[in-house]
C-alpha cells in the first residue's frame, strides 16, 4: 500500500512538472517578437534539449526556421553581417534533428555557406558508401511494391525487423507537415492491397455473361494500387532514391530536399519550404502561429 502511495505521488510530480515546463514554453512562444531572431533559436535550444516526441521534434524544428529566416530578414535591412553566425547555427540545430546524412550534410554545408567557421574541409568529410545495403533495397522494394498495389510481396518485405528498424530510423523525411506522403500511409497501402476483386488480375469474369466473357475490375478498374497526388509521388521517389544511395549524387540529394524541384545549391530561402514551415507566420497566439496580418485582426477583434 506505502508503495503504491509513493508511486501515486511520484506520477502526480512528474505529470505537475511536465505541465509545468509546457506552461512556461506557452509563455515564452507567446512572448517572441520577430525583432529578436535570438529568442526563437534559444526557445528551440530548450524544446530541442527536452524534446520528449515527435510534436516537440516538430516545434523546434519549427523555431529553427523561424530564427534562420528572422535573421536573414535582418541582416538584408542592415549592413554589417551579425546575423550571420545565428542563422548558421540554426541550419546546424536543424542539421542535429535530422536521422539522414543527406539532410544532415546539406544543412551544414548551408551553415559553412552562411558562416566560414563551419565549412567542411576536404579532410573532414567522412567516406561515404558507393552501395546500399540491403535492407535500404528491400524498403525502397516495399515502397514500389505497395504503390504498385502489390501488397502480399510489400508486406513481406516490412515484416523484415531490418526494414521496419531503417523505416522508423528515417520516417522524419516523409512524415513532414504539409507531406502527402507518409511511413503510415505506404504502410496501410501494404494492407489493403492486392485488389480485393481481382487479385490485381484487371479483369474478373462477367457473371451476366455466365463468366465466359471477362469484365474490366469494378473495384481498381484495372488499375491496382494506392490513389495518390503527383506531390505524394514525387515525395516517395525521392525518399527511394535517398534509400538508394544518393548521398555522392547531387540530383538525388536535391530529391530528398527539393521534393523533384530544379537543381539548387544550398540557399536560406529553400529550408523553410522543405521543412514546411512558413516563414511568415512568426506570432505564437492560443495555440496557433499567425503572420502580421493576422496577428492585427486578431488585436482588432473586440471578441
Amino acid at each position: 500500500m506505502i508503495v503504491r502511495i509513493a508511486c501515486v505521488a511520484l506520477l502526480t510530480i512528474a505529470l505537475a512538472v511536465n505541465a509545468s515546463a509546457q506552461g512556461e514554453f506557452e509563455r515564452r512562444l507567446e512572448s517572441l517578437s520577430p525583432t529578436d531572431p535570438n529568442g526563437y533559436f534559444v526557445l528551440a535550444e530548450d524544446v530541442a534539449g527536452q524534446a520528449k516526441g515527435v510534436e516537440d521534434i516538430q516545434l523546434a524544428r519549427r523555431l529553427y526556421v523561424l530564427a534562420l529566416a528572422l535573421a536573414q530578414r535582418s541582416q538584408s535591412e542592415s549592413t554589417g553581417e551579425a546575423e550571420y553566425p545565428l542563422a548558421a547555427s540554426a541550419c546546424l540545430g536543424l542539421a542535429d534533428l535530422e536521422s539522414t546524412e543527406n539532410r544532415k550534410r546539406w544543412l551544414r554545408a548551408l551553415a559553412g555557406r552562411l558562416d566560414e567557421r563551419y565549412a567542411a574541409r576536404r579532410w573532414d568529410a567522412a567516406p561515404s558508401a558507393d552501395t546500399p545495403n540491403e535492407s535500404a533495397l528491400l524498403l525502397s522494394e516495399a515502397i514500389g511494391l505497395a504503390l504498385s498495389g502489390d501488397g502480399s510481396l510489400a508486406r513481406e518485405r516490412f515484416d523484415d525487423p531490418r526494414v521496419i528498424a531503417l523505416l522508423d530510423e528515417t520516417r522524419d523525411i516523409l512524415d513532414r507537415p504539409g507531406n502527402e506522403a507518409s511511413t503510415s500511409a505506404i504502410q496501410h497501402d501494404a494492407q489493403v492491397w492486392p485488389c480485393p476483386e481481382c487479385g490485381n488480375a484487371r479483369g474478373v469474369p462477367d457473371r451476366a455473361e455466365g463468366g465466359q466473357v471477362r469484365r474490366l475490375c469494378s473495384t481498381c478498374r484495372g488499375n491496382p494500387g494506392p490513389v495518390i497526388s503527383r506531390a505524394a509521388f514525387v515525395a516517395y521517389l525521392a525518399y527511394e532514391s535517398l534509400l538508394l544511395h544518393g548521398t555522392q549524387k547531387s540530383w538525388s540529394a536535391e530529391l530528398a530536399v527539393g521534393r523533384g524541384r530544379s537543381l539548387l545549391d544550398p540557399e536560406p530561402s529553400e529550408v523553410a519550404p522543405s521543412m514546411g514551415v512558413d516563414p511568415t507566420k512568426v506570432h505564437y497566439r492560443d495555440g496557433k502561429w499567425l503572420d502580421d496580418r493576422e496577428l492585427m485582426e486578431l488585436q482588432d477583434d473586440p471578441g
